[in-house]
């Protein structure tokens, strides 16, 4: 299949990114040492920056007229490409923004964090553009297998970086320990595909979308959809799947722990919402138990787990298999022909489910972007509660910045996490799933235990521990990226309505 014009613009941002990705990995050829790496780190930037700039503006047609941010952002024009396996739409724009937004205050962290440890390799930014372009291939992919190639193109640099620093014995654990689970995770998404193939004999979405009322009763597509979900339960890290996450976010160099706890999972989550929107009413009969099995046992397992856990990062680790749960909730709610505040109900539950997946991921990425700073301050990787005692008397940056990030994973009001729950409450209750409604909210209730055992020895210990005396100050490209999210997860309100809006015109153009 040759390339045409059509192709290359729709595919734009995909190829900004793998050749902004090569560019950045011939930097340390051309100049060695340190100098090397911060080319690396700028021209990473400049790339990022530019794919924000070509997916907000976009191209509404195949001739790539450049159309106003309002329209290509919210708006009604898609672009296929590739033989129809590839289709530019709103949800795709929405998922990108998202994802290169991560990557950019990802790199911000980095700036200092990755020469601190001896591993501030032009590599690592190649990695982080190149899982980048896996995962906004996959956004925009019209099949099931563009979608796996473009998730495991995603997920793979993520496993290298997990193991970058190779120094690190913990670290190498953790990166082997994820790839022959990731590998094994895989076998069951491709044995979904196959027989998704072999019920219905297509791999389209929009046709397995249009065609699914007509197979709902086929026992081999049930078992398709089981499958498929087993292979992105282990993405999210949701119950039964979840038993790796808390092993490789203590064994993984936090800085890269925040690429994998944001943006990873943001990808995964997403994704998971594009292959659940095509599925038809009639398989939710037999898909709905599943879901809630896993809903609520992500959310039971990963806050009782929480209650005991001592280190710092396993037990935000565990906090992450309970919002996995929280995240499979808004997927039981039914497509419903009752009309929301923006639509059907099940758009509006879609674009809630847009607005927990980013309120989640900026606060992922602000906690752990304050633990890797802690780490570079002590020169420890196993920062234990024991080790926060007294940290906002001598180091209120890390202890505001780790405070907002574990407040806003509690749903206080006014920060991100706080709308986040808000409307899965709202619309488990609105769509008659009140058991489901009660149990989430008893999860979130205990968890706030978990997470007050890290606020106390911030805020009211005493006791003056190596972890927060003497502390150097952290860089101004990581308070600079502190500070964006800080005031992102503060000041959410402000535009949760333009999220809210924006997210029904994705879903209702997911496809």
């Amino acid at each position: 299949m040759l390339l045409t014009l059509n192709d290359l613009l729709a595919m734009a941002p995909q190829l900004l990114l793998v050749g902004g990705g090569l560019l950045v990995l011939t930097s340390q050829i051309l100049i060695r040492g340190p100098g090397g790496a911060r080319l690396a780190w700028n021209l990473t930037l400049v790339t990022l920056i530019a794919t924000a700039i070509v997916v907000a503006f976009g191209l509404s047609d195949a001739a790539g007229k450049v159309t106003v941010l309002p329209q290509a952002f919210l708006g009604s024009d898609t672009v296929s490409a590739m033989n129809n396996t590839f289709r530019y739409t709103a949800f795709s724009a929405n998922a990108i923004l998202l994802f290169v937004a991560l990557a950019i205050l990802s790199l911000l962290f980095m700036r200092t964090l990755l020469p601190a440890l001896n591993i501030d390799f032009a590599e690592n930014y190649f990695l982080l553009l190149m899982s980048l372009a896996g995962y906004a291939y996959a956004v925009c992919a019209e099949d099931l297998i563009t979608l796996f190639v473009g998730l495991e193109l995603g997920s793979l640099p993520v496993i290298v970086l997990i193991g970058m620093n190779r120094e690190s014995r913990t670290a190498n654990e953790a990166a082997l320990k994820y790839l022959l689970l990731s590998a094994f995770a895989v076998a069951f998404l491709l044995m979904g595909i196959a027989l998704v193939y072999a019920g219905a004999g297509t791999l389209k979405l929009r046709e397995l979308r249009e065609i699914a009322p007509h197979f709902t009763k086929t026992r081999v597509l049930v078992l398709a959809q089981l499958f498929i979900l087993t292979g992105f339960f282990f993405k999210l890290a949701a119950f039964p799947m979840q038993g790796y996450i808390a092993d490789v976010y203590a064994g993984c160099t936090s800085a890269f722990t925040m690429v994998l706890a944001s943006l990873s999972k943001a990808a995964a989550a997403l994704l998971l919402f594009k292959v659940s929107m095509g599925v038809h009413d009639g398989f939710r009969q037999y898909l709905a138990p599943v879901l809630t099995l896993a809903a609520v046992g992500s959310m039971f397992v990963g806050t009782f787990s929480s209650l005991a856990a001592t280190n710092l990062k396993r037990l935000l680790a565990y906090s992450s298999i309970t919002n996995a749960g929280f995240l499979l909730c808004f997927l039981i709610i039914p497509a419903g022909t009752d009309v929301g505040i923006m639509g059907t109900l099940k758009q509006d539950a879609g674009s809630a489910f847009y607005i927990y997946v980013v309120g989640y991921a900026f606060a992922s990425l602000l906690a752990f972007g304050a633990i890797a700073i802690l780490e570079m301050q002590t020169g420890k990787n196993d920062i234990t509660l024991d080790d926060l005692n007294g940290l906002a008397a001598h180091n209120r940056f890390v202890a505001w910045a780790l405070g907002i990030g574990v407040l806003s994973f509690m749903g206080m009001p006014p920060l991100a996490g706080f709308f986040g729950k808000f409307f899965l409450f709202k619309y488990l209750a609105v769509s008659g799933n009140l058991t489901l409604a009660a149990i989430a909210g008893l999860a979130s209730g205990i968890s706030v235990y978990a997470y007050i055992r890290i606020l106390k020895p911030i805020f009211l210990g005493e006791s003056e521990s190596p972890a927060t005396a003497d502390s150097p100050a952290a860089a101004p490209a990581q308070r600079a990226g502190a500070y964006v999210l800080i005031a992102v997860l503060s000041f959410f309100a402000a535009f949760s309505a333009f999220l809210y809006n924006s997210g029904v015109t994705a879903v209702q153009k997911i496809y």
